[in-house]
Formats: structure tokens, sequence, C-alpha cells
């Protein structure tokens, strides 16, 4: 039988250096598992025919073990996919994940960085957009594909993305509408939501802009989100969003059930979460 989903989010630590508002994952738990916790998660899901993992958060990186847990998945088999913000990366730390590591994933919600300094997304006084150039740089230096994930959000509907795409060079773009989680991000949301036009807005501005690969950006709408991603938390829990409200499943109801148990399976292939990410996608 056909294996359908085929990558998992494991959001693997709840710290962030960020206070971007809104975030639909900052009240994740700040307890970390150790990779050989993990390992049988980790093997689990790759027996049910997950073959990719996007190692998230919070801040990945601030994981005390985060280099042996991105080794312990690429000696599984999978190809490894890290969500950042990119401001703790520097060449010593790209290096130890060069082989380990075949994805970065760069997280921007404007190319104005005094847009993304109001948004929380800054810490210590670092250019957001600046550090995002630099490490994109470091990651194709060192052989390790680049993705840029835009949320679109009030402050960035109508700005042109096009001048920071060009520059950073990704092979994959996705751009996401602002969402809505209960328990995560409903406090501020209001702040940022946009409307329907807006995110219409935003997609023709974009859609017939091509990548230097050829791709075009990836837009997903709020609704797109919805049941369409299989993720865990810093626990090994299954971390649901359905009806826009933060839930938690044991990790036995895909153990038991397998991955579709967990994910709209229609949802997760419209969405398009298979692409040519590495060897092992069929």
């Amino acid at each position: 039988m056909k294996k359908i989903i085929r990558s998992v989010n494991a959001h693997i630590n709840g710290n962030c250096n960020y206070r971007c508002g809104f975030c639909f994952a900052r009240n994740l738990e700040h307890k970390t598992m150790t990779p050989n916790e993990w390992k049988p998660f980790l093997w689990n899901i790759y027996t049910e025919g997950a073959v990719k993992i996007n190692f998230a958060g919070g801040e990945p990186t601030l994981h005390p073990q985060f280099i042996e847990l991105c080794e312990e998945a690429k000696e599984i088999g999978f190809t490894v996919s890290v969500v950042t913000n990119g401001s703790l990366i520097d060449t010593e730390m790209i290096k130890e994940m060069k082989g380990k590591v075949d994805w970065i994933g760069l997280s921007v919600d404007s190319p104005d960085n005094e847009v993304e300094k109001a948004i929380g997304r800054q810490c210590n006084g670092v250019n957001h957009i600046e550090n995002v150039i630099r490490v994109a740089d470091l990651a194709h230096e060192n052989g390790i594909k680049v993705k840029l994930n835009i949320t679109v959000i009030r402050q960035s509907w109508n700005q042109d993305f096009s001048e920071l795409i060009h520059r950073v060079n990704p092979e994959r773009v996705k751009a996401f509408q602002v969402l809505k989680v209960e328990g995560e991000n409903e406090d501020r949301y209001d702040e940022f939501s946009i409307t329907e036009g807006q995110w219409e807005h935003f997609k023709r501005n974009h859609r017939e802009m091509s990548l230097s690969n050829g791709d075009k950006i990836v837009f997903e709408g709020g609704d797109d989100m919805i049941d369409s991603y299989l993720m865990l938390d810093p626990r090994g829990r299954v971390m649901k969003n359905s009806g826009n409200r933060q839930s938690f499943v044991p990790f036995s109801v895909i153990s038991e059930d397998g991955l579709t148990a967990a994910v709209d399976a229609r949802k997760y292939l419209e969405r398009g979460a298979v692409y040519e990410w590495g060897s092992n996608n069929e």
C-alpha cells in the first residue's frame, strides 16, 4: 500500500529568542527531549512512510542537542530540514550542519527590517533581513538548500518581496496567510490578520514570479493549513489545529492507526506537501 503522508514537522523546542506577535506555537512546552528520547518516535514515523522531517520550534537551534538530533534523523534515513529564524546560525554551526541538514527554511514576514523589528522578529540588535541573506549564502556555500517561508500579515500584504526573494535565491518559497490558532495567538491575532481580498492581492502580485530553478511560489491560505500538517510537540505528542484550536493527542494515535489518523490526506496532497526535496521522496 502506497504511503501518503511523507513528511512531519517536529517542534523540538518551545523556547524562542524572537517574540513574533502572531506566532502559532509560542505557548509550546519548554521541556526538550534528547535524541535518544526522540529516536523511537522518529523510527515509528519513518516506518509508517514519512521520509522528510522538519525540525521547528520555538527556535530549533536553541535545543541543547540540536546537531545530534539532526544527525540521528539523517542516520535513520530522513531528508532533514530546519525551520529557523537564523539568528544563531554562524559559520561554525553551518559547518556542523553540513551533511546532516538538507534544507534550511528561513522565516520572514516583510522585506522591510523595520517592520520585522516592530512585530518582534529581532534579538540582540540583529537586522533580520540582512541575517536571512547571510544565512542563505552560508547554506548555499555548504551545499544546503534554502526555503523561504513568508507569513503574509497586515503589515506586509501590499509589499513586494521579489527583490528579497531574488537575493536569497531559495530553491523553494512558501507564502502563508497568517493563521489564528486559539490557545496560541488569539490575543494578538487582530493586529496581524488580513482579509481574503488582501490575501488575493498578495497572490496576484507574486503569482507570476519564477525562482532561479523555474519553480513558482507556493501559496497556503488559512484553511489550507488546518489539519494538513503532521506535527509533533516537544514531548512527542501530536499537535492538532482543527477548528483553529490548538490541541494535543497521544503519539499512540499514529503509532496504532498510521499517519493518516492525524492528518487530512486530501488536504495534505492538495497543498503540495510532497515535492522534489531529495532522493527518498517517491
